[in-house]
């Protein structure tokens, strides 16, 4: 059987959610298990932040990626499809790599470069599905499509934060990176085997030829890719999004480097227990988002953003000013559940309303670098912590959430979404 991707509405959504899988796995092992195994094994919360920002600094460097794969491609095989699969090769022996460690404890600078490595070729990968989605998603099935997305990436990161966290216990390093070598070669065979168009080639000594639509959407220069890039990145929408990106990634930051040493050291978590907990959390809130999708395009993702922002600085401020209930594992669900339920209807959101304000000559470049940024401040948000965590009290990193959370929902108020649609007609007139 031959799998096309324009071909079936079906086919496409259900293979950028496995592609989203991809690349939520090593987040699930790098993000959530090792931190909290991390401080079990009693590594100083200063170099597990530094783990957590170093490690993740590829997802703030996909806008290098972008450019270059609007400006190269083998296009008989599809104009994303070969840097997806070349990606998830990457992602594979990096992995590998990861697994060899000796002593993780003892290496957290090798940990984190090797740890950086492989977010570098899932944010690769990112990119290129990122583009190839944008290239062949219609408008109207992308907010349903972004659900299906985005609850990919988080059953990825979720089933692989539970098994990486019971692999690093009882296995170590070796054993948590085997669970994702097998887990990405599934997805890698169904990325060989998977066209974007009738007509290309499966792989490069196949037949097959470069089509139509692949090829008049090729940039041929970088001038192009740059000029056009300029006029809409710099549109007052687009600077505004990219402001309200840097306060509610900021706070995603503090949340990923904070929380499983608090989970941890304060709260009695064990690691095992706190990667499953979070595991199990993740995969409900995806859930919800799932069948929250299509309710988003029928609300609009900016009304929708703004609620959950604000919800979300609401919860953090509470966490914050009752740390006494800390404690109570009612409050500790009531805080885990609504940050992570709240967070997943953000995430597709965000999505949504950046895919909607690219411009099609430079889609894929643009919206690779409003997810970059993003990324970029997580990481900066989470170095932030490292610095100021030894002169906070407790408590005082949830308040510095929501109040990152408020600022952001207070800077999307401001965006005219309609005066951008009109400088993107305009765009598209004289271009």
């Amino acid at each position: 059987m031959i799998f096309y991707l324009s071909g079936s509405r079906s086919l496409r959504i259900g293979s950028f959610a496995l592609f989203y899988v991809a690349q939520g796995l090593p987040i699930g092992l790098i993000s959530i298990a090792l931190p909290a195994w991390l401080a079990e094994q009693a590594v100083p919360v200063s170099q597990i932040a530094y783990f957590v920002a170093i490690s993740g600094l590829p997802w703030g460097f996909k806008l290098f990626a972008g450019p270059l794969m609007d400006r190269f491609a083998y296009l008989p095989m599809g104009r994303r499809r070969p840097w997806v699969v070349a990606a998830q090769g990457g992602l594979l022996l990096s992995i590998c790599l990861l697994g060899l460690v000796p002593d993780p404890v003892g290496n957290i600078k090798l940990l984190t470069w090797l740890a950086f490595i492989v977010n570098s070729f899932a944010a690769i990968q990112d990119v290129a599905v990122d583009g190839m989605a944008i290239d062949l998603l219609l408008e109207e099935e992308r907010g349903k499509a972004n659900a299906f997305m985005a609850f990919g990436q988080v059953a990825g990161f979720s089933g692989s934060a539970a098994a990486c966290g019971v692999a690093l216990v009882y296995s170590g390093i070796a054993g948590a990176a085997a669970v994702l070598v097998a887990c990405v070669t599934f997805i890698f065979v169904w990325g060989v085997i998977v066209r974007e168009r009738f007509g290309e080639k499966l792989v490069p000594w196949t037949d097959g030829h470069a089509t139509k639509q692949a090829i008049s959407n090729q940039a041929n220069n970088w001038r192009s890719i740059m000029s056009n890039l300029f006029k809409v990145l710099f549109l007052p929408a687009s600077l505004l999004l990219l402001l309200m990106a840097l306060f509610w990634r900021i706070q995603a930051g503090f949340w990923v480097a904070a929380v499983p040493a608090i989970a941890v050291n304060e709260l009695g978590f064990g690691s095992e227990n706190y990667s499953s907990y979070a595991a199990i959390i993740g995969f409900m809130a995806a859930l919800f988002g799932l069948v929250f999708g299509p309710f988003i395009d029928r609300s609009g993702s900016r009304k929708l953003l703004l609620i959950g922002l604000v919800t979300m600085g609401c919860l953090h401020v509470t966490a914050g000013l009752l740390t006494g209930l800390w404690g109570q594992a009612w409050f500790q669900l009531l805080i885990f559940v609504g940050d992570q339920f709240v967070g997943q209807i953000v995430f597709i959101c965000f999505i949504a309303l950046h895919m909607n304000v690219c411009w099609e000559q430079v889609a894929a470049t643009q919206f690779a670098i409003y997810m970059a940024w993003s990324n970029l401040a997580r990481s900066v948000g989470a170095g932030i912590y490292g610095e100021v965590q030894p002169m906070l009290v407790m408590g005082q990193e949830f308040l510095i959430m929501g109040g990152s959370a408020f600022v952001a929902a207070g800077v999307l108020t401001t965006i005219n979404f309609k005066l951008h649609q009109q400088h993107l007609d305009d765009l598209r007139v004289t271009s």
